[in-house]
């Protein structure tokens, strides 16, 4: 029975040793670090799947179109996202580019619903209107957003706002 344990024993310390996984080791300041790990998320591993044309790559900022239809677009690409993102509504998005960030796959699923580049799109700012200003989402609920452009005048809240829900 002892051989049995001590042959156990050592095929563990084998497989150990074999497999790349080492013990926490001590560094110069005397602390015990942790192993590196190699393994990258999910998330990391994976490609950002485009899921090509939709309401937002045919209307959003087209020539011949307008705000309203714009706004629309969004919503109509934001709801298919939160049909099929699972727990949408658990996901801390609070505002403009981090909703985009997501909907350009930044997400568990790496979908992605909207290009990477796009002329009213900008890094650190988000979704822009036709004229240049950041798209306000106002979340309602869980699953509801308010999506508003400032309008001609560029301020938010007043009455030349265009609002979609």
């Amino acid at each position: 029975m002892r051989t049995f344990g001590v042959v156990a024993l050592l095929l563990i310390f084998g497989f150990i040793f074999r497999s790349g996984i080492g013990w926490p080791s001590s560094g110069s300041d005397g602390l015990v670090k942790k192993p590196e790990t190699v393994i990258r998320s999910a998330e990391e591993s994976k490609e950002v799947r485009f899921l090509g044309e939709n309401p937002f790559t045919l209307e959003y900022g087209k020539l011949d179109g307008d705000i309203k239809r714009d706004l629309e677009a969004l919503r109509d690409v934001v709801i298919n996202c939160q049909s099929l993102t699972k727990n949408f509504d658990a996901f801390h998005l609070p505002g403009n580019p981090e909703i985009v960030r997501f909907l350009q796959g930044a997400n568990p699923e790496n979908l992605a619903w909207i290009p990477a580049e796009h002329s009213l799109i900008k890094r650190d700012v988000g979704l822009l209107d036709r004229n240049g200003n950041p798209v306000f989402f106002h979340r309602l609920s869980g699953l509801q957003i308010e999506y508003r452009s400032a309008g001609a005048d560029g301020k938010h809240w007043t009455d030349d706002d265009i609002v979609v829900r």
